[in-house]
């Protein structure tokens, strides 16, 4: 009997002690790159290695991003790796605000064509399936590992698309995958059909501070000059997104 409470003690004490390292995860060199810079960026296109290289290594990240090598989205693919103080919050705190899906309207953007801040999502709520709009509470009870719910964001230059949200979570990590089930519009055109607009993000705990991981890929139609025109638009959406979460977890909850 002594010898089992022993060897709970040990356990329940090594899972309090366990914590990441951003730097062991990305490595001493990208680790002052994001002390210094506060991101690093990787973008690819009409790249059929379906790889991606700043993915961290950790259970969350490979329960989420482990099957994108088979999704072939090849047009697009973007990548962002960023550091964020934890300023108080918890993972806890995090996986509510992942969720909490009506958090992103209002979410600004920097247009490069008009130069300047504009309204990235004039609406943004969730509803009630894939092709139902009807509006319901976003769902932040409880823990987000393997909840699923879906939204509509009404997009500033993309229009309204509906995507499908589903969740992992650990003690030390959360993550949000976003999945359009309806079709992405530019303009009058259906750019981008359903499935094939993934959209990532993972928090990491790492003490002090957050890793951040955000990826998309994405297949679209060829379009001539409108192709890097949706370029833009699909790749700003990572800053942007990350801004509305960054002003959450930075106390504006």
């Amino acid at each position: 009997m002594k010898k089992l409470f022993i060897f709970m003690a040990a356990v329940t004490i090594g899972s309090y002690a366990f914590s990441y390292s951003a730097k062991d995860i990305v490595g001493e060199k990208n680790y002052e790159i994001l002390k210094k810079e506060g991101k690093i960026q990787v973008n690819r296109f009409n790249d059929e290695s379906n790889t991606l290289e700043l993915v961290p290594d950790t259970e969350v990240s490979k329960i989420v991003f482990g099957g994108w090598k088979n999704l072939n989205l090849t047009a697009m693919t973007g990548e962002n790796l960023y550091l964020l103080p934890k300023n108080g919050t918890s993972i806890e705190d995090v996986s509510v605000i992942l969720r909490a899906v009506s958090k992103l309207e209002g979410t600004e953007y920097y247009s490069n064509r008009r130069k300047r801040t504009e309204i990235l999502y004039k609406n943004a709520y969730c509803i009630k399936d894939a092709s139902d709009r009807t509006k319901v509470p976003d769902m932040t009870e409880g823990n987000a590992d393997g909840q699923v719910q879906y939204c509509m964001l009404d997009d500033h230059s993309l229009g309204k698309t509906n995507y499908r949200i589903s969740y992992a979570q650990r003690e030390k990590e959360v993550a949000a995958e976003f999945t359009n089930v309806s079709p992405v519009s530019y303009g009058p055109i259906n750019a981008v059909s359903s499935g094939n607009l993934v959209i990532g993000a993972v928090f990491i705990d790492c003490g002090d501070e957050y890793l951040v991981y955000m990826a998309q890929k994405a297949d679209f139609f060829s379009l001539g000059f409108l192709e890097e025109k949706i370029k833009k638009s699909l790749l700003s959406r990572l800053d942007a997104i990350y801004g509305c979460f960054m002003k959450q977890v930075g106390g504006e909850k």
